[in-house]
C-alpha cells in the first residue's frame, strides 16, 4: 500500500521511504573584538562540531516543490516513513575578511562544513558590542535515498514502475541570519543563529522539505593578538518537528 501519493494527469507517483543526511545551518559571527576604524582583518578558522545522530521525522512537512515547469496538480506529497538523519562529528574550516568603517563592518566569507560556504555580513562594532546579519549560499553534500513506485493508466493499461535510488547529492540552498557579540578585555561571548532549506530531489523532480535553524552560543578567549579559542553549544530546531543540540570547539588565526 503507497504511503504518499501524487497524481498528474494519468501518472501517479507513490513514494514508500525517503531519507537524506541534513547538516546545521552554518555559523557566522562578527569580530569578537572592537576593531579600529578604517581598519581591516583577515581571519582563519577552524573548528570541530558534534551533533547528536538522530532521525527527524518530517513526514508532515514534504511535498513537491510546485515552483517547477513541469507543475503537478495541486496534490500534496505526504508520508509516513520520511526523515532527516542528523548529527555526528564534523569539521568547519572557514576564511573571513571584515572591514570597519566609522562603526559599520562589511564581510565576506568562504569556507566548508559538509559542503562549500559563502557569505556577506553587514554590520556594527562598538567599544563592547556588535551585532550584524548576513546571507548567502550553502552548497550541502549529503546522501540521499528513497522508494517507491510511478504507476500510469494512460490508454486503458496499469504500468507499475519501481524506483529505488540512494546516491550523494549537491544542494544549493540560500542561508541566512543574524549574531551578537560582547567583548571584554580579551573574553568574548557570541550568540548566532541562521537557517536554510535543502533542495533534494527524487527522480528528478524537486522536493519542498523542513527548513533548518541552528543557534551558536560560545565563549573565547584571545591568547595572543593573533589567536584565539572558542567553545560552545549547538541548538537545532527541524521547523517545529524536531530539535537537536550538540558542541562546538575551535582556534582561529588573525591576520
Amino acid at each position: 500500500m503507497a504511503s504518499a501519493l501524487v497524481t498528474t494527469g494519468c501518472v501517479t507517483t507513490n513514494l514508500h521511504k525517503f531519507r537524506m543526511t541534513a547538516s546545521e545551518a552554518p555559523e557566522v559571527h562578527g569580530a569578537n573584538t572592537n576593531m579600529e576604524q578604517n581598519s581591516t582583518s583577515w581571519r582563519f578558522t577552524g573548528k570541530v562540531n558534534y551533533n547528536y545522530e538522530k532521525k527527524v521525522d518530517i513526514s508532515e512537512d514534504i511535498y513537491w516543490n510546485k515552483s517547477l515547469d513541469e507543475l503537478f496538480d495541486g496534490n500534496n506529497l505526504e508520508s509516513s516513513d520520511a526523515a532527516y538523519k542528523m548529527g555526528g562529528l564534523d569539521f568547519t574550516g572557514k576564511i573571513d575578511f571584515l572591514y570597519k568603517s566609522n562603526y559599520f563592518v562589511f564581510g565576506l566569507g568562504a569556507g566548508y562544513k559538509d559542503g562549500l560556504i559563502n557569505h556577506v555580513t553587514f554590520g556594527w562594532n562598538f567599544s563592547h558590542v556588535e551585532f550584524g546579519v548576513f546571507t548567502g549560499m550553502y552548497n550541502q553534500y549529503g546522501d540521499v535515498e528513497y522508494s517507491g513506485e510511478i504507476v500510469s493508466d494512460e490508454e486503458g493499461g496499469d504500468d507499475h514502475e519501481r524506483i529505488r535510488e540512494k546516491d550523494s547529492q549537491i544542494n544549493t540552498s540560500f542561508f541566512a541570519g543574524a549574531y551578537i557579540g560582547y567583548y571584554i578585555d580579551k573574553f568574548f561571548t557570541n550568540y548566532s543563529v541562521s537557517f536554510y532549506t535543502p533542495s533534494p530531489k527524487i527522480n528528478g523532480h524537486a522536493l519542498s522539505v523542513p527548513t533548518i535553524t541552528s543557534h551558536y552560543f560560545t565563549v573565547g578567549y584571545r591568547l595572543t593578538d593573533r589567536i584565539e579559542i572558542s567553545a560552545g553549544g549547538i541548538l537545532t530546531d527541524i521547523d517545529g518537528t524536531g530539535t537537536n543540540g550538540g558542541y562546538t570547539g575551535g582556534i582561529s588565526l588573525y591576520l
